[in-house]
């Protein structure tokens, strides 16, 4: 009888390099595909840096310039000794960080109610805390200006506050809940079992557990705040209390755009919240991941 070979079993690590090598092409075409649209992404903010750099008479040259030839910083220089962009600098940072502060405190404790404590009507009202984020920003202009008239809160920083906290909330409320759902009841007992009050406990156990979920409600207020333009731009009038992101439209008027300008402006403008972004992009990630976890 004719002996039959049979084919010499692969090694495991044999098959993991087929396998990488069939898949090869597909991850090449992948990140192929991401880094242009990276590069695509990317594109504008480099033409806003390109022309903040660049001189006001090279602004409409044929072809135009990528690169700034030469330098210039006479578009920032323009920017900061304009008292009206500092003034809605200003405006910006109080109104952002109020925003923050009272969504943090707020929506942490509302997030903690709603995730210890039984009551009736518990459910239906976080289905519609939550369903109030379906509904666009142009829909909410007009109850929000009746509720701001009869607060006597038109055109006044609180005013921008309180609406910038009714669609903060929301999704603090979310985010905080499915945080504190995670949370071992059983901590806070034995914290009150020590004898711990309830704002203690808060303090000294909830909240340092709770810090991702904290950073990510107060980097989504702070972004919130910090570039909305709608109702900024409806809710105040004059400059004097008008936010950054309304006093850039004062670079565009009857005499034309003032581009090099505005771009100048532009970035200052975008310079804080990439920061702040950057340096707590970790905690913002993981809170923002496991808030979601449970609802």
């Amino acid at each position: 009888m004719t002996a039959v070979s049979l084919p010499a079993a692969r090694s495991p690590r044999s098959r993991r390099r087929s396998r990488a090598a069939r898949r090869a092409p597909v991850y090449v075409l992948v990140y192929a595909g991401a880094l242009l649209l990276a590069a695509f992404s990317f594109l504008p903010v480099l033409w806003a840096i390109s022309t903040a750099f660049t001189k006001t008479e090279n602004l409409y040259s044929t072809p135009p310039q990528w690169v700034p030839s030469p330098v210039t910083f006479e578009h920032f220089s323009a920017v900061l000794g304009n008292p009206q962009i500092l003034r809605g600098l200003l405006n910006t940072v109080v109104i952002s960080v109020a925003t923050t502060v009272v969504a943090i405190v707020v929506g942490l404790l509302g997030a903690y109610g709603f995730s210890r404590y039984r009551f009736p009507g518990r459910n239906t009202l976080l289905v519609s805390v939550l369903f109030t984020q379906l509904f666009p920003r142009v829909v909410v202009i007009v109850p929000f200006f009746i509720t701001l008239r009869h607060l006597n809160l038109m055109n006044t920083r609180q005013g921008l506050v309180l609406v910038y906290l009714m669609a903060v909330f929301p999704i603090a409320i979310f985010l905080m809940k499915g945080f504190f759902d995670n949370i071992p009841r059983e901590i806070e007992e034995a914290a009150i079992m020590d004898g711990a009050s309830l704002p203690r406990m808060l303090l000294q156990v909830v909240i340092p557990m709770c810090r991702p979920a904290l950073v990510a409600v107060a980097m989504y207020s702070f972004i919130l705040a910090w570039n909305e333009f709608l109702f900024a731009l409806v809710f105040t009038q004059g400059a004097d209390l008008r936010p950054l992101s309304v006093a850039l439209g004062f670079y565009i008027d009857q005499n034309g755009i003032q581009w090099g300008e505005l771009m100048a402006a532009s970035l200052l403008m975008s310079l804080p919240a990439v920061v702040v972004f950057i340096a707590a992009q970790r905690l913002l990630i993981r809170g923002l991941s496991e808030g979601a976890v449970k609802g």
